[in-house]
């Protein structure tokens, strides 16, 4: 999440979250919800326009659909995908086989 731009957030229940502010004030910010689901993730994204007042018993006040929060998840998605195409190969040489680290860069 942080190669996505997006900080921890721990939230009510001290359940884990990531957000992503969109100005360096606290307020608007991405707020992302993740999880590993069908040997994937899913991500529940939305847009908090201000803080919530949940312990009043008002209804969160996030954004779940527009044009911000469309753009974002292409966003997040093209990127997530891009790192799939790209992942590297890591071979090790036989011959390199225990020399260990400084070894391997010295010979």
């Amino acid at each position: 999440m942080r190669r996505l731009g997006y900080g921890e957030h721990i939230g009510h229940g001290q359940q884990i979250s990531y957000s992503r502010r969109l100005t360096g004030a606290d307020f608007p910010r991405y707020h992302i919800y993740a999880e590993e689901k069908d040997g994937g993730v899913q991500i529940n994204l939305h847009l908090d326009q201000k803080p919530s007042n949940l312990g009043s018993g008002a209804m969160h006040g996030g954004e779940y659909e527009g044009p911000l929060v469309a753009k974002e998840m292409t966003r997040v998605s093209g990127m997530i995908n891009s790192w799939k195409s790209v992942a590297p190969v890591v071979t090790e040489d036989p011959e390199d086989s225990g020399k260990g680290f400084w070894g391997k860069i010295f010979g």
